[in-house]
């Protein structure tokens, strides 16, 4: 294996261990919310079904590995191993400085800060492409956390109405059953865009290289399940705890929703981010009861991180690739 393709997959590995890290509160956090007490076997499930997310990935989401390696930047943007490791070190530490101060940030708002601004200091303003980023990635990003608002709440209300005709379901089973599903559509929305770095160096050491190697999938599936079982506990208390309290029944309404739109979006190429779309999912659980329900202080802070994450982001990346052009 050619040694800048080695450097790819371990940053790509680094990369997926901290969005699993940060990211498998959004699947855990409502069970938590609603009073489940075994963590550890919610954080185990979960982070086996991300897995499971991040290996499907190889072929249901080929349109978003495509889109994150070759439909941001124009053909002039003579991409090279040094942008690649620049964009990776941006993404990867303020995934890793977001989930050690405890808050939920978009890794996908994470790598699309790092490459866009990297790009622009690298090889100008006009090598990015713009329309395609407004169209295919701003836009998703943008609109998602309304959608999920509200479909959030449309499930609810027909979930409550349900039970109100005596259809009721087992609602423990299912919250649990829809924790795995948000998981499982975790992995299958983030790993291509994480792929999409890492395969960055394959291509650009061997050019014939078109088709992704389902291995590195499971490289980053397992990355991504230990990201979640070491350090996903923390991230999971500012969601579960600080935003809104919640029984069975919502957090099953928050997942579905999140694993309906993520599944959806990730399968037609259109990338969005699960952080957003799980927390605007348990805000409208918490909206649907009154604003009193929803601790705005909390809800706040974490708009402002979503907020910050592609300029902070972006710069950690544009200093690495400064200080990468002056070491080689």
């Amino acid at each position: 294996m050619d040694i800048w393709a080695s450097v790819g997959l371990c940053g790509a590995a680094l990369l997926a261990f901290a969005n699993g890290a940060n990211d498998i509160s959004k699947s855990l956090a409502t069970l938590v919310a609603s009073g489940e007490p075994d963590c550890k076997k919610a954080v185990v499930l979960t982070s086996l079904a991300v897995a499971a997310g991040a290996i499907m990935a190889s072929a249901w989401a080929v349109k978003m590995t495509l889109l994150f390696t070759k439909g941001m930047l124009m053909p002039q943007a003579q991409i090279h191993q040094l942008f690649a490791m620049a964009v990776l070190a941006g993404a990867i530490g303020w995934v890793l400085l977001a989930t050690r101060l405890g808050l939920p940030v978009s890794t996908t708002h994470a790598i699309v800060g790092s490459a866009i601004l990297t790009a622009v200091y690298a090889f100008g303003f006009s090598s990015v492409f713009w329309a395609g980023v407004t169209k295919k990635v701003l836009l998703p990003l943008l609109l998602s956390p309304v959608l999920a608002f509200g479909l959030a709440y449309a499930v609810f209300r027909g979930l409550f109405w349900l039970c109100r005709q005596k259809y009721c379901l087992n609602c423990h089973w299912a919250h649990w059953m829809s924790a795995m599903s948000s998981g499982f559509a975790r992995g299958l929305n983030d790993t291509p865009k994480i792929a999409a770095l890492g395969l960055a160096f394959y291509f650009l050491a061997d050019p014939n290289v078109q088709v992704a190697p389902r291995w590195f999938f499971v490289v980053l599936a397992v990355a991504n399940a230990l990201g979640g079982i070491v350090m996903g506990l923390r991230v999971t208390e500012t969601l579960a705890h600080k935003v809104t309290r919640m029984d069975h029944l919502e957090g099953f309404a928050a997942n579905l929703a999140t694993a309906a739109l993520t599944i959806g979006t990730a399968v037609h190429g259109f990338p969005v981010s699960t952080t957003y779309v799980s927390s605007s999912a348990i805000m409208g659980m918490g909206l649907q009861k009154g604003a009193r329900a929803v601790n705005w202080k909390v809800a706040g802070e974490i708009l402002a991180a979503w907020v910050v994450t592609l300029p902070a982001a972006g710069i950690l990346s544009t200093a690495a690739y400064w200080a990468l052009k002056r070491i080689f």
